[in-house]
């Protein structure tokens, strides 16, 4: 638009000048004239322009966390395991990463008849290192959401890949972005391409179905370009989800209150024997003023794909609850644990208990900067060798928003 008033004032111009008024166009059309090629000039520098020609936006983390750990942490900058140590070799480590930052395009504001549509991918540098000698600097992307999404008068429908309906709820935490705060520890999560629809029943209460794609969470731990079939695949049938909740999540008011009640069933195909895999979870949120709590509740069976029973088959059951407190608009506070324990594991799989506890500091510098100091405790328990395994990790986070 600013260009076509831009063409559109210089033609007006060369008309002018030919006339008896080009003395007083010549000293008013230059300043207008500098103005809107300024204000073309700024468009060019901020605007991200698509193939389609709708507005698409840009958006990301730079997330930095420089990190300690006493003992052997399964992932170094977010451990969520603590892994047995080979016989004379040494525990701990220190360093710095970045690979949990993310990078994303969102698609907002277009209109299809009545709907609104939206889309978003995002992906971050937590897949892995090449095999390079200092490859651990070297994080490769991975897929994190990437869904299209219609929307109108209270009714959503969404398509792709995102965070499942099943307990979304996640402790706060700045440094825990790739995976959340207490996974394995009693917060089920996982990100999965799924077709959901959303609906707004009035009186606070919501809900959603959704059919998604049957991940039984027993893939192989290397590399592969092409992967198999696994378990869940083989069983030719998709899993389902729902929600039912009542209350939403309002920081800008002056208390809040919200639960939720989800549930997951799917079916997995291993050895000639189709299995069921079932999960269900209770979640909440409360917040008066300044003080606030939140948590979790579940039981599952083969609900490895979530992190249920430490990422391995059988009945579970865990949870985690956290205490929150504002100091200001700009600081808090926050503390939980999470437990997850596997029934009748014990001397069968390889982990029988999982215990985290954590507290941190976070602090939001403005908009676009946020920092915080994190502590884990973190306890594995194993089950072929009935063990203790006890990690302290430290993890002091930067992150920059754009």
């Amino acid at each position: 638009a600013l260009r076509a008033l831009l063409a559109d004032l210089r033609t007006a111009i060369g008309d002018r000048r030919s006339g008896p008024q080009a003395a007083q166009a010549a000293q008013v059309t230059p300043a207008q004239l500098e103005m809107l090629q300024s204000q073309v000039a700024d468009l060019a520098q901020t605007k991200v322009e698509s193939a389609s020609r709708q507005p698409v936006k840009l958006s990301g983390t730079i997330l930095s966390n420089t990190f300690f750990n006493s003992g052997t942490a399964n992932w170094l900058e977010n451990p969520n395991l603590v892994d047995a140590s080979a016989a004379g070799s040494p525990t701990g480590s220190m360093s710095g990463t970045v690979r949990q930052s993310r990078i994303g395009l969102a698609m907002t504001g277009v209109a299809v008849g009545e709907w609104t549509a939206t889309g978003a991918v995002l992906a971050d540098f937590f897949g892995g290192t090449p095999g390079f000698q200092t490859g651990t600097a070297m994080g490769l992307p991975r897929l994190v959401y990437a869904f299209g999404r219609l929307e109108r008068e209270g009714t959503a429908i969404q398509i792709g890949q995102d965070h499942v309906l099943l307990a979304p709820r996640d402790p706060s935490s700045l440094a825990a972005l790739s995976f959340p705060m207490l996974f394995r520890s009693g917060n089920l999560y996982l990100r999965a391409p799924q077709v959901r629809v959303e609906q707004d029943l009035g009186r606070g209460w919501h809900s959603a179905i959704g059919i998604v794609a049957p991940i039984a969470g027993d893939a192989a731990n290397v590399y592969q370009f092409a992967p198999e079939a696994g378990a869940g695949e083989r069983s030719k049938t998709p899993a389902f989800q729902a929600r039912l909740g009542v209350g939403r999540d309002n920081p800008d008011a002056a208390s809040e209150a919200a639960f939720a009640v989800s549930g997951h069933v799917g079916k997995r195909r291993s050895a000639g024997t189709t299995s069921t895999s079932w999960a269900a979870a209770v979640d909440f949120r409360v917040r008066t003023g300044r003080i606030g709590a939140a948590g979790e509740w579940f039981i599952a069976e083969n609900a490895e794909a979530f992190g249920g029973a430490l990422s391995q088959p059988g009945k579970a059951s865990g949870g985690w609850i956290e205490g929150q407190l504002a100091l200001s608009q700009r600081a808090s506070l926050n503390a939980g644990a999470g437990i997850d324990t596997p029934d009748a594991a014990a001397g069968v799989l390889a982990r029988v208990r999982n215990r985290t506890m954590f507290g941190n500091a976070m602090f939001a510098i403005s908009p676009e900067l946020a920092a915080s100091i994190e502590y884990r405790w973190l306890e594995t328990r194993g089950g072929l060798q009935p063990v203790n395994r006890r990690n302290h990790h430290l993890n002091a986070a930067f992150a920059v928003r754009f």
